[in-house]
């Protein structure tokens, strides 16, 4: 833990076949679903959920949480800062806060917990920036902004794939050989950052087809198509 691979390192073991599976990260620039292009973000502490996670906490009480990510991570850290004492807004351009959840039959829950540790929701809004520690919020249908003064921002938008390493053992692909190796795939979020679960099937796919004949562009395994069939 908490000692980084380097590529050589890695063509030093002789495996034959290296998974690269080293995640990814969230970016701090405001880019997610909602906004395409960074926005300005200048005079406010600007924080991601890396950071809540590693132990950082806002210098100010004032923290607006931007979620566009619309899974349970947003609620989950308003959560967290609402618990310490701070006074926390979140935001995002969904209708429902934790939208996607819905899908999991958990945005109730999540709704009622954030109203009663008091966390103020503000729904169908997103962030247009910061400027000197004063929010402009616009509303995803009118574009009309409203102003919200915060101490920090807490961006819970896009992440960013960890592919450093991949691309470093890539570049050395002449070194292969003398090296035994193989092959080198990058594996879950370091290929493309999306769920828990989808990460633990891209692992679990890539241990079913590493032996596996290489099927192209083709499907690796057969669909079972039904069709109606007359009636004997």
């Amino acid at each position: 833990l908490d000692s980084e691979v380097s590529a050589g390192e890695i063509l030093g073991y002789g495996f034959q076949h290296v998974a690269v599976a080293t995640g990814a990260r969230w970016r701090d620039d405001g880019v997610g679903r909602w906004h395409l292009r960074p926005i300005a973000l200048d005079g406010v502490e600007v924080l991601t959920p890396d950071d809540l996670l590693a132990g950082r906490r806002p210098g100010g009480d004032r923290v607006l949480l931007f979620d566009d990510d619309h899974y349970y991570l947003g609620g989950a850290l308003a959560e967290l800062l609402a618990a310490e004492g701070r006074a926390v807004t979140l935001v995002t351009p969904a209708v429902r806060v934790s939208e996607w959840t819905v899908n999991t039959m958990e945005h109730p829950r999540i709704h009622r917990r954030l109203v009663e540790v008091g966390v103020d929701l503000v729904t169908a809004h997103a962030l247009a920036g910061v400027d000197g520690g004063i929010a402009r919020l616009a509303c995803v249908y009118t574009r009309r902004e409203r102003q919200l003064a915060c101490d920090a921002v807490v961006l819970v938008t896009a992440r960013l794939p960890q592919y450093a390493l991949a691309e470093e053992l890539f570049a050395r692909r002449d070194a292969w050989a003398d090296s035994g190796l193989l092959s080198v795939c990058a594996v879950g979020d370091a290929l493309a950052p999306s769920t828990i679960a989808a990460a633990v099937w891209d692992g679990r796919r890539y241990a079913e087809e590493l032996d596996a004949p290489d099927a192209g562009d083709g499907v690796p395994f057969l669909r079972e198509v039904v069709r109606l069939a007359a009636s004997s």
